[in-house]
């Protein structure tokens, strides 16, 4: 997974200038965790990063960049786990290769297998979930930053390069596993983890979605897998 990101507040090439640009950033998300958006003020955030309002102002002028580049900075530090997931998703589909019994090449509707597919899909799915779910903070984060994205045009560019990025891999994925609409798939399954693990924090399950939500969840994710492939 591949997306171009740019900063657009002031840069320094001095080593403590950026360290205390970082410190910045950190305060922000921190802030943005708490209090949402709206408690993201030039103010707050030096409180919070505990330096002086002078290097906020001078770093970001309008509250906006440094809203955007909090984004950026957020999906950098996350950037490695999307790119983890993109491996993984591969690697499972080469394993998936074993499923591919009497059936043309990619043909996984003929095959007397396709629950196996289903019950591997729906297991990395599901671990997936759990995994977001477990970094709470960062859902918060990613939330915030859609809604905010509604009103900040800056913003809502970087936001939607995000998402197509993501769009574009789990389509991919399902490209591999020869869909004849794996762009609708992609949609799909994007929807629903969502969904998912947008429910899982407004339910404040601390990092655990609970035996309860997770059956309901599976079930629904088998459900969803079984349309796509069978």
């Amino acid at each position: 997974m591949t997306h171009q990101l740019t900063y657009v507040g002031r840069q320094t090439s001095r080593s403590d200038g950026e360290a205390r640009r970082l410190v910045i950033l950190e305060a922000t998300l921190r802030l943005i965790v708490r209090e949402g958006i709206r408690g993201v003020r030039h103010r707050a955030v030096a409180k919070e990063a505990d330096v002086p309002l002078a290097s906020t102002t001078y770093y970001f002028k309008d509250i906006k960049d440094l809203i955007s580049d909090s984004l950026t900075y957020f999906a950098e530090k996350t950037l490695w786990m999307n790119k983890e997931l993109e491996i993984r998703s591969f690697e499972l589909l080469k394993q998936l290769s074993s499923v591919r019994l009497g059936a043309g090449e990619g043909d996984y509707k003929a095959s007397d297998d396709t629950e196996l597919l289903v019950s591997k899909l729906t297991l990395f799915i599901s671990a997936h979930i759990r995994e977001q779910v477990s970094r709470r903070d960062d859902r918060i984060l990613e939330v915030a930053f859609h809604e905010e994205a509604l009103r900040n045009k800056q913003l809502a560019s970087a936001i939607k390069r995000l998402d197509e990025s993501l769009l574009s891999t789990v389509q991919g994925f399902f490209q591999q596993l020869d869909s004849s609409n794996s762009l609708a798939d992609a949609y799909q399954i994007i929807g629903l983890i969502k969904l998912l693990e947008y429910q899982s924090i407004v339910r404040d399950d601390k990092g655990e979605p609970g035996p309860d939500f997770e059956k309901i969840f599976s079930v629904t994710i088998r459900n969803i897998i079984r349309g796509i492939v069978s």
